[in-house]
């Protein structure tokens, strides 16, 4: 018996006080924007397409783990999914919850849930249609700091999963928090 409260004691004093942890950066909250170039997998029922595509990102981080981020963006290039078949990301917006866990002082793993309203547009012989959507997307990404302000990102995104066509891609991009 004697032997458990010696190492609970131990225990217990190894901890760090109440007083010394740091609750202030729970309650900062700080801007930010920043810009991603994407490579896509667009999966229609002509075929697989991989345009890219630009978008930028503001967004408020409430503390270091919940923020919340709107992105809008463009097609930068075409990609031909079948003959004479092209098909291109026209523009796409959205609203995302972020939860991040960081993993040290440089490294951040993140996740994103919201929804985006995305146009894609398909060519076909001079022949151009339109198709838009919205859906719920999800992402996964890794972040690294460069500065304390200055991160550099790495991150995947399912943007849209329809009958019609699924839209996913591979992000990388830069943020700036103020």
């Amino acid at each position: 018996m004697m032997l458990r409260i010696v190492i609970l004691t131990l225990a217990l004093l190894a901890l760090p006080s109440r007083a010394d942890w740091d609750f202030s950066a729970i309650n900062q909250g700080n801007w930010y924007i920043g810009g991603q170039l994407n490579y896509g997998w667009v999966d229609t029922n002509f075929g697989d397409a991989n345009p890219v595509a630009l978008h930028v990102l503001g967004g408020y981080q409430f503390n270091p783990y919940i923020g919340i981020e709107s992105r809008i963006g463009l097609g930068l290039a075409d990609d031909e999914a079948a003959d004479n078949i092209h098909i291109e990301v026209d523009s796409y917006y959205g609203l995302y919850l972020t939860g991040t866990l960081p993993m040290g002082d440089w490294v951040r793993l993140y996740a994103l849930v919201g929804v985006t309203d995305l146009s894609l547009e398909q060519d076909l012989d001079s022949q151009s249609d339109t198709f838009g959507t919205s859906d719920l997307s999800y992402g996964l990404g890794l972040s690294l700091l460069a500065t304390e302000r200055l991160s550099f990102s790495l991150e995947f995104m399912q943007w849209l999963d329809k009958g019609e066509f699924d839209v996913a891609g591979l992000n990388l991009g830069v943020r700036y928090d103020f």
